[in-house]
């Protein structure tokens, strides 16, 4: 099953251009099976994300967020939960909560914003890092697949769509079905455990 997991949708976020649906419909021409709204410091409502899943069956649609914390920006996935969205969070606070809570947080595009990535990950390790998107530099690839067996065991590959012409660049596949948050949540942790079964550290 093919996934997206970083798309803006303009009803929460400023910079994209394309709203819920027009991702969706997007997506699906796309050939992808769903996909996760990560919108800046912002959650899909929960009352909304029932209406677009009935809407949109057998298309999947999560909730995530983007959360910029500290220089760098990060997705969290697998966990709906308001305080999420508050402001100022702090790299390491968000990794702690993110942690206890049982969710999924993801390095966002790296390198986007600087040559160095600014957040400790030797003491708090995400649990997949941005290879591809429309907004990772291609450039870094090489560096980015050298620092993953170190600090984060999965790699994922996402639009970062911020307007449906963005959407279906990248994608990721994951095995089996996925129905709520706990099974995206084991489906990713899978998939990072078989890609650093292939990709071992240094």
């Amino acid at each position: 099953m093919r996934f997206d997991f970083h798309v803006h949708a303009s009803e929460r976020s400023a910079c994209a251009t394309d709203d819920e649906e027009s991702q969706i419909r997007a997506a699906q021409a796309a050939g992808l099976d769903g996909l996760a709204f990560t919108d800046h410091q912002r959650l899909v409502p929960q009352a909304r994300l029932t209406d677009l899943r009935k809407k949109y069956a057998p298309f999947r649609i999560f909730s995530g967020i983007e959360i910029t914390a500290g220089q760098e920006d990060w997705l969290v996935l697998g966990l709906h939960d308001a305080r999420l969205e508050r402001e100022n969070w702090d790299y390491p606070s968000l990794w702690l909560f993110v942690r206890e809570w049982g969710g999924y947080i993801v390095l966002a595009h790296p390198f986007r914003w600087a040559p160095t990535i600014h957040a400790d990950l030797e003491h708090f390790p995400p649990d997949a890092i941005e290879v591809h998107s429309n907004n990772t530099p291609p450039a870094r690839e090489y560096e980015i697949r050298a620092i993953a067996p170190r600090y984060s065991p999965g790699l994922l590959s996402n639009s970062d769509g911020h307007s449906n012409r963005m959407i279906g660049a990248y994608w990721n596949e994951l095995p089996g079905e996925m129905r709520d948050d706990r099974d995206l949540l084991a489906a990713l942790r899978q998939m990072a455990q078989e890609q650093q079964t292939a990709t071992p550290a240094d």
